[in-house]
């Protein structure tokens, strides 16, 4: 199928649809931006989700303002992805009232974990503990439709009277994420030449489209490497003539330039939460459209 042709289904299914929005719309709180994508999706016409987290701040070390803790302190049921994204939200979530319900979609059935990587054990076979799994889960089709089946089934138990709404909405967007991801596939296809990364969050993504990473600056949210390290990957760009740097909005880190100082090296700007991104249904469509355009711009 061409891009084109994709392109054009994927709006289509994204076109707007009357509301239908009862006053008794479930009070529903999201941590990120890229999980309220799809809770959007999925509550279309029966009611609108909260987002917690619309900064651009990195939820490792997210500090909740006063308007964020009432939006959570209301809210009846609270989707995030778990403990290893939002570091802050078990002591966040034990304070609040015995009447919420909070899903970690982490816990979502038929999903793929894989383990979080780090400088020194770049390994890809999956995790067999959560306590190590890397959480930025969304980031591929596969999982984004786990996550829309784990978001539905919740909102029926909470509010069957709205459940034709839900699964209406569950089939629409299934249908949405297969169309991106044929169209993805096809853009990325023979896209194989190796690249670094500065932050270590797309691992899923580059397994979904066979992308080749050769190594990263910093896996998590650990401490910028020392110059021994940083100095064995300027060699390995030097001697694998890497010519891509992926590094995280919405800030460019000064080891950025410190790295392809006089290397033949191009430095691009990727994103995982939709940061510059309005929040609503289509943020999680946008995410992986301009992760595409930027590994395809380059590789």
């Amino acid at each position: 199928m061409r891009p084109l042709y994709l392109l054009g289904i994927l709006l289509m299914f994204a076109s707007p649809q009357p509301s239908q929005a009862s006053s008794d719309a479930l009070n529903v709180a999201v941590t990120i931006k890229p999980l309220h994508s799809l809770v959007a999706g999925i509550m279309k016409g029966a009611g609108e989700p909260e987002l917690i987290m619309a900064s651009g701040a990195s939820p490792h070390h997210y500090t909740l303002r006063p308007s964020e803790r009432r939006i959570l302190s209301r809210a009846s049921l609270i989707f995030w992805i778990g403990p290893e994204l939002e570091s802050f939200m078990p002591k966040i979530l034990d304070s609040l009232a015995a009447t919420s319900t909070n899903i970690p979609l982490i816990d979502a059935e038929n999903l793929l974990r894989l383990p979080a990587r780090s400088i020194h054990h770049h390994s890809e076979t999956e995790a067999e503990e959560h306590a190590h799994a890397d959480p930025h889960i969304w980031l591929s089709a596969k999982n984004a439709h786990a996550l829309v089946d784990a978001i539905a089934d919740e909102l029926i138990r909470q509010h069957a009277a709205q459940a034709q709404i839900y699964e209406a909405n569950r089939r629409r967007l299934h249908r949405r994420i297969e169309v991106i991801d044929q169209l993805i596939d096809h853009r990325l296809s023979g896209k194989t030449a190796p690249f670094l990364s500065y932050h270590d969050a797309y691992q899923y993504f580059e397994r979904a489209y066979g992308l080749n990473n050769a190594g990263f600056v910093s896996s998590g949210d650990e401490v910028s490497p020392g110059a021994r390290y940083v100095n064995e990957l300027r060699n390995r760009i030097r001697d694998e003539q890497l010519h891509c740097l992926f590094y995280e909005a919405p800030s460019r880190p000064a080891l950025v330039d410190t790295l392809i100082h006089g290397l033949n090296v191009s430095a691009l700007e990727i994103d995982a939460l939709g940061v510059r991104l309005e929040a609503g249904e289509n943020a999680w469509f946008e995410i992986m459209l301009g992760l595409t355009e930027a590994y395809e711009s380059c590789l």
